[in-house]
């Protein structure tokens, strides 16, 4: 007995190559769309605000002003490796000479590429001092306020 044969119309091989073609397209599209959109991840950062820590050290406090001292700035994004400045001014409220330390950073891992002047420095009684910072963002990404600790004695 011989294995019955079903006959193949032209349809049917249209109807097959129809549907492979579909599924090839439907492949490549799925493929392209997953490496543009692991491709576009870079880790930003969102800067919404920045803190500056002050510790007071010795027996006076609060010449620089409040221990914690928030500055508004405007919403900031950043991506890997971009450097970025930050501005302080502070003043010296007390009739001593302070010297002021940079400590580093908080919570987000920003590195601190340079401070001018250069730290320890000192401010003179009623009087004060601008700070430049050249800061870079974290690698992995962050959104928060970025945090700046001082030490002044």
């Amino acid at each position: 007995m011989e294995p019955v044969k079903i006959p193949i119309t032209e349809e049917k091989h249209r109807n097959r190559r129809r549907v492979v073609a579909v599924g090839i397209v439907v492949i490549i599209i799925s493929m392209s769309v997953f490496f543009a959109l692991s491709l576009n991840s870079v880790a930003t950062t969102n800067v919404l605000g920045v803190q500056v820590h002050i510790e007071y050290l010795g027996n006076t406090s609060g010449y620089l002003g409040p221990a914690v001292q928030n500055f508004s700035w405007n919403f900031k994004t950043l991506t890997p490796g971009e450097s970025f400045h930050f501005y302080l001014e502070l003043k010296n409220r007390g009739n001593a000479t302070h010297i002021v330390k940079l400590l580093g950073t908080g919570s987000g891992n920003f590195d601190i590429v340079s401070s001018t002047p250069a730290t320890p420095f000192s401010i003179s009684g009623d009087s004060s001092q601008s700070i430049l910072l050249t800061l870079k963002p974290p690698d992995q990404g962050y959104v928060g306020e970025l945090q700046i600790y001082l030490s002044a004695n």
